[in-house]
């Protein structure tokens, strides 16, 4: 009877100190250094993703529910300037990025320069900035603290890859930029012929040989075909 008592205890006891570290567990953050802020609007570091620059900027009160200075504000910042679209959802430690455009992030072990950060022990969002390994360099705002001298902002810290408190998201289109986007669009708009040759020939197939030089004449020969289809389709309505 005393062994089964003695059991119990220690199986209760061992369910305690897991749970109370379970709750009192934070991220392993390190590394970095700290930046003075002197004025609101300062740029204390930046990160650069296919040519495109965005800066991290700090308030010296901080920036708990700032639309510009926040953790969050720098995310959102990034993938509009980056992207062209808008980030949401980015409001608690338990929350899943989502974009405007309907493509979304999905979380990932193997984190790239521009992935979302999202710490579980506190409500704080961050961007992926460097990998070296399982060592992740994040840019982050609003992540500061008042010391002798004043305001200073926290620059290059560290998280790891499976710390148990850190998520990172991907987007879903890595990679696909607004210069890329607007490329393909390009594309889109421009004839699907090289030649107007080549539009006459696939309009009607009995013009392939046209013995016709001068584009004018060409542009006037799918002119004429294309009012002879509209004039038969008037007729036969």
């Amino acid at each position: 009877m005393q062994k089964i008592k003695h059991y119990i205890v220690c199986v209760s006891l061992a369910f305690i100190v897991s749970w109370i570290l379970g709750i009192t567990a934070f991220a392993s953050v390190g590394g970095g250094s700290t930046v003075g802020v002197s004025y609101t609007g300062q740029t204390v570091d930046t990160i650069t993703f296919d040519g495109i620059t965005v800066e991290a900027k700090y308030s010296p009160g901080g920036g708990y529910g700032s639309s510009e200075y926040s953790c969050a504000a720098l995310v959102m910042k990034f993938y509009k300037s980056v992207y062209g679209f808008d980030v949401w959802n980015l409001s608690s430690s338990y929350s899943v990025p989502t974009a405007s455009n309907g493509v979304g992030f999905s979380q990932t072990n193997a984190p790239r320069v521009g992935d979302i950060v999202r710490f579980q022990d506190r409500t704080h969002w961050a961007l992926v900035k460097a990998v070296n390994g399982n060592t992740v360099t994040i840019i982050e705002q609003n992540w500061g603290y008042y010391s002798g001298s004043g305001y200073v902002a926290a620059v290059n810290r560290t998280v790891s890859v499976g710390d148990a408190q850190v998520s990172f998201f991907t987007y879903a289109a890595y990679g696909e930029t607004v210069n890329a986007q607007q490329e393909q669009q390009t594309q889109a708009e421009e004839p699907a012929f090289a030649t107007w040759e080549e539009a006459v020939a696939a309009a009607d197939p009995e013009q392939t040989n046209l013995s016709i030089e001068s584009e004018d004449n060409l542009k006037q020969v799918a002119l004429d075909n294309e009012m002879e289809e509209m004039l038969d389709t008037v007729l036969s309505a």
